[in-house]
């Protein structure tokens, strides 16, 4: 009887102890911690709409896997949602509304938009060569644009994708992936041109001759045409 008894109270101890364990690890498992790089990169994020997971890949300078690890880490947070938004494009990363209140983004929280995504991606590949691995200047992206007008109550038919500022000035960046109307597309070259000291148009290779031919006739003769994705020789120092 004796032994029976002692038996079932370290049973019932140990039940006890496992039961505090389990809801110990169990409140402790929603707590994530962001560091500094954290919330630098869920700021890039939020102001490229999105980046694929290579490119996160590239940011952090880690091997794919680690960037996954990151990702899934991000996403059992709650602050990235994560998926594939078009057949020719890895997957993507982009911020839920917690991750834009970690990443002190002053951007809303995107909606995946499958008509842009390659857009975005090439616009993010652009940026990641010139300012990152060109290191040709510094990047302000298309919503940061939009917004600092909207504050000094200035409108525009047609934003740039980016500017750059350089030692040189400001360069306005556009990236093209499909052909405009051309009509449309002129309106945008002079816009642009007009605006900016300088333009640069990165586009797929056979767009290159349409827009060097519409850029020649820009009334400022600032507006350059390279392939699209760059390679640093193609472009002036």
């Amino acid at each position: 009887m004796r032994s029976q008894l002692e038996s079932t109270q370290g049973t019932r101890s140990r039940s006890g102890w496992e039961t505090r364990r389990a809801r110990r690890r169990r409140s402790d498992s929603g707590t994530f911690r962001a560091s500094e790089r954290d919330t630098e990169l869920l700021y890039l994020v939020g102001e490229q709409y999105a980046i694929t997971l290579p490119q996160l890949g590239r940011l952090i300078g880690r091997r794919p896997h680690t960037a996954r690890a990151l990702r899934d880490r991000w996403k059992r947070a709650g602050w990235i949602g994560s998926g594939k938004l078009a057949v020719e494009a890895p997957s993507f990363v982009w911020l839920t509304g917690r991750g834009a209140a970690v990443g002190d983004s002053p951007f809303r929280a995107w909606h995946p938009n499958h008509g842009l995504a390659l857009h975005i991606e090439a616009v993010t590949e652009v940026r990641l060569q010139l300012e990152y691995e060109f290191g040709l200047g510094e990047w302000e992206c298309e919503r940061s644009i939009a917004r600092r007008l909207a504050e000094l109550g200035g409108r525009r038919s047609h934003l740039p994708d980016a500017v750059l500022a350089t030692a040189e000035g400001q360069i306005a960046i556009e990236v093209e992936l499909t052909l405009k109307n051309r009509g449309r597309l002129k309106e945008i070259v002079r816009e642009t041109g007009n605006t900016y000291q300088r333009v640069w148009y990165f586009a797929r290779p056979t767009l290159v001759a349409t827009l060097q031919t519409i850029a020649a006739e820009s009334a400022w003769q600032n507006i350059e045409v390279f392939p699209y994705p760059p390679a640093a020789d193609d472009l002036p120092r």
